[in-house]
């Protein structure tokens, strides 16, 4: 409950009470407040933005509210409903509320007993900008048909190609930079901590000539070695008051103490970087290669320069580990004979698995693929992050600590890995199985051969490339062909850099956004994700190879032209079969902080919940889910103490491992 004046003058807080006193939400101009009670009189007096969602139960809300400046409106659209239900869902997370509780169970019902208080002035200006937006889409649209009418008659690619080179010529016109007068080093013998941004600039992580890099498959970058030059950027660490790089609504989404472990690697003090580094990244080799560094575009040091280079340090502290062999096996010293299964083994998969074995449960985890990894195995291109040296390396080191890997197992869908099976066997699943559904293009002809999804073509190169060094030709090769990837990002750049090295013939990479600026616009603020124009390892190599730069901007691709016709078919998943409830974007409901789905015993993490994202988004899921089992498990056992002695236990799982080994299925131990 909160008293009178409650949210005066808010201007982008987010709040949930359960009652509040007179005035409140006065003169408030931003944020949001959910107030699950009554509220005092003069309620919204002088309110000019931001959003107020009160439950009005008996209905007299409308009498204790000053309507002056404000509307008061059903709360229908989308947007609406799930904020409102999200605050909530944290409120009860966070307090343990038992109106709050009493309210999630009856949502739908209660729904339209709730109040959207909406500041006029303010739903006039999102109405303008929507209508605004409505024109200016008629407007493109408009354009984008003449300019498709054009094109019909020309040929496309070279159009294409065109304005990939037109917008480099507009980049190279752009790059003025003003010079330095005195440049500042990257790297000296006896770096100095207490000028460190100040007298040294950023080294980023280093890669290997394109020229030489685009006719292998191995790693693009170059392995950071422990010397003077990440004692000279880790000086750059500026010891800030409050450190935005490891909090998780603006930094890394792990909460990774990088402060305290540029501070040890600045001080040569390798090995406790290390432990303070697995504190909260369970897999740093995959992260320091593959993640975008969020850490990075929210470092402090960046609202004034360049940020400090935390990605490479990170990546340079893990390798370092595995070369001086303290990366040993460390099984859990006791068992509690609590089983668990996860499906999938993908990063969320595996952080799940590695953190319920420290905690003493037996973990099996289960891949439907002929290898362990999931995205991290076949997503991620070779280039990215080695398979045998980085990701099978981690994967035999789980298995030594007692992690049961089985391969092959399309759970749900083969008979001996039934889900009523699994159910039996295991006191709690977890549900890790990554996004699998490709986001389509729903435009004429995507039918046709030729037309591929880019997991599809990059997961059968990697597989291809694993068997037999590309010599069975199972893969999608793009040798002497012009080729179009549609879409920018990681995945975008991965495609590029996979078809260049087959040999293609020309290619051109299609974004939808306008080109980003060089530096951050001022919709895009610190410590946001900086929306910038980025060069990544394939346009690099494409640029070398073919001369330009192959993206183009702000092209919407309308139709596929062709005459050869060819079948995509669909996955299916485990929804159905054990009765999960989905959510609005078709992910399994398990409500972020909990992961438990509408299933008893049953947890969800990873893209399969959230949606397609970032590995290192995927880990902290998988490291969350894992806590959440682990204490539905105890409280399980606090219900009903075994008797079992720790010898009983260890010969029942000896038991049903001895039993999957029996089966068809490959099962790596």
């Amino acid at each position: 409950m909160a008293a009178e004046r409650f949210c005066v003058r808010n201007s982008g807080a987010r709040a949930v009470v359960e009652g509040v006193g007179d005035h409140g939400c006065e003169y408030m101009t931003g944020g949001t407040v959910v107030v699950l009670g009554k509220t005092g009189r003069n309620f919204a007096a002088g309110m000019s933005g931001g959003i107020a969602y009160v439950l009005d139960v008996d209905g007299k809300f409308h009498s204790q509210c000053n309507p002056e400046l404000v509307d008061l409106d059903k709360v229908e659209e989308e947007e609406d409903i799930m904020t409102l239900r999200m605050m909530i869902q944290q409120h009860q997370r966070h307090t343990n509320s038992q109106l709050s509780r009493e309210i999630l169970a009856d949502f739908e019902n209660l729904l339209p007993k709730f109040v959207k208080v909406f500041p006029r002035d303010y739903k006039r200006v999102l109405a303008n900008m929507k209508q605004e937006a409505a024109l200016k889409e008629v407007a493109v649209k408009e354009a984008e048909e003449q300019d498709e009418a054009e094109l019909m008659e020309k040929d496309a690619f070279e159009e294409l190609k065109k304005l990939a080179a037109a917008s480099l010529n507009e980049k190279s016109s752009q790059k003025v930079e003003d010079a330095e007068t005195v440049k500042r080093p990257t790297l000296v013998n006896d770096a100095v901590k207490h000028r460190g941004f100040i007298a040294y600039e950023r080294e980023g992580v280093q890669y290997r000539d394109p020229n030489i890099r685009m006719n292998d498959w191995n790693e693009v970058i170059l392995e950071s070695e422990p010397g003077p030059l990440l004692k000279t950027q880790s000086a750059r660490c500026m010891d800030c008051g409050t450190p935005f790089c490891h909090q998780e609504n603006s930094g890394c989404p792990l909460g990774n103490k990088i402060p305290e472990f540029n501070e040890l690697v600045y001080q040569n003090r390798w090995h406790e970087a290390l432990h303070r580094l697995l504190e909260t990244n369970n897999f740093p080799e995959f992260t320091g290669r593959v993640c975008p560094a969020p850490c990075e575009g929210s470092c402090v040091l960046g609202i004034i320069e360049n940020p400090v280079s935390i990605k490479s340090i990170e990546c340079a502290i893990i390798d370092k580990a595995f070369e001086e062999g303290w990366m040993v096996p460390r099984p859990p010293l006791r068992r509690t004979g609590k089983r668990v299964a996860i499906v999938g083994s993908g990063p969320a998969g595996l952080a799940a698995a590695d953190q319920l074995n420290r905690m003493g449960h037996w973990v099996t985890l289960y891949e439907r693929a002929d290898r362990i990894g999931g995205l991290m195995m076949y997503g991620v291109p070779n280039m990215k992050a080695d398979k045998v040296d980085i990701v099978q390396r981690r994967v035999d080191l789980m298995a030594k600590e007692g992690i049961n890997f089985v391969v092959n197992a399309n759970v749900g869908i083969d008979p001996l890995y039934s889900l009523d099976r699994l159910r039996e066997e295991n006191d709690a699943i977890v549900l890790a199985v990554g996004a699998t559904k490709p986001r389509d293009l729903p435009v004429p002809g995507r039918e046709l051969s030729g037309v591929h999804f880019a997991m599809e073509f990059l997961h059968a190169n990697t597989k291809s490339l694993l068997d037999s060094s590309l010599e069975d030709g199972n893969y999608i090769s793009a040798k002497g062909k012009r080729v179009v990837v549609i879409g920018g990002g990681d995945t975008g750049t991965d495609c590029i850099g996979t078809s260049i090295r087959h040999g293609c013939n020309g290619i051109v990479n299609l974004e939808l956004l306008p080109e980003p600026p060089r530096t951050r616009a001022p919709g895009n603020p610190w410590p946001q994700w900086p929306r910038i124009f980025r060069v990544d390892y394939g346009h690099q190599e494409a640029a070398e190879k073919f001369g330009k730069d192959p993206r183009s901007y702000e092209v919407l691709t309308k139709r596929f032209i062709g005459d050869e016709h060819g079948n995509v078919k669909g996955l299916e998943n485990v929804a159905d079969k054990l009765g999960l409830e989905l959510d609005n974007r078709s992910n399994f409901k398990a409500e972020y902080g909990r992961f438990s789905t509408s299933v008893e015993g049953v947890f969800a993490a990873g893209d399969c919940r959230r949606g397609q994202s970032l590995v290192v988004w995927a880990i902290s899921e998988g490291r969350q889910a894992a806590s959440q089992v682990d204490k539905y498990l105890m409280k399980q056992e606090d219900a009903a103490i075994s008797m079992d002695t720790q010898d009983d236990l260890v010969k029942r799982h000896q038991d049903l491992t001895k039993r999957q080994q029996d089966s068809k299925h490959t099962v790596v131990t």
